[in-house]
């Protein structure tokens, strides 16, 4: 199983969310270094459910960059309530603590601002429907229903056929 690095802390500015994530400041320096050179990073980034165990699920933010090698994110049910404001704000992904709560907007060099980072909801929430009907007998629990109930609102829905 692949690591996942959980969120030191989450915030909301005027400028966008911010996710601070101190287990990944090894692997996203190298990348801080090359925005901080000037250089036009093309990265990836996608949305998955990870299963832990039969009832409990993971949201995670994979990231991943030319020259680099994929990291995660991982959202637990507690912080769900986030996703909806990431559809209408940037991410920034920190991990040096003494940016959180500065006034100004972060210098590109020490963080990962992904805009429109709401993309890729809708394969999120195509995952959550294919493991919520064959569960139906088990009962999935709320958090995969809580997770559907706050995709819809984050999701146009004519993506979704």
């Amino acid at each position: 199983m692949r690591e996942i690095a959980l969120p030191d802390f989450i915030g909301e500015s005027e400028h966008g969310m911010i996710v601070m994530v101190s287990a990944l400041e090894d692997e996203l320096e190298p990348l801080f270094q090359r925005f901080n050179r000037g250089e036009k990073v093309p990265y990836r980034f996608g949305w998955q459910l990870v299963p832990i165990d039969g009832q409990n699920y993971l949201v995670t933010l994979d990231l991943n960059w030319d020259g680099g090698h994929e990291v995660a994110i991982g959202f637990t049910p507690e912080m769900w309530d986030i996703l909806p404001a990431v559809r209408h704000k940037d991410l920034t992904v920190i991990t040096d603590w003494d940016l959180v709560g500065q006034e100004t907007r972060i210098s590109p060099s020490k963080a990962l601002v992904i805009r429109q980072a709401y993309r890729g909801f809708d394969e999120l929430i195509r995952q959550v429907a294919q493991v919520v009907p064959p569960l139906q007998g088990s009962h999935p629990g709320e958090e995969l229903e809580k997770l559907q109930e706050i995709l819809a609102g984050c999701v146009d829905p004519g993506q979704l056929h």
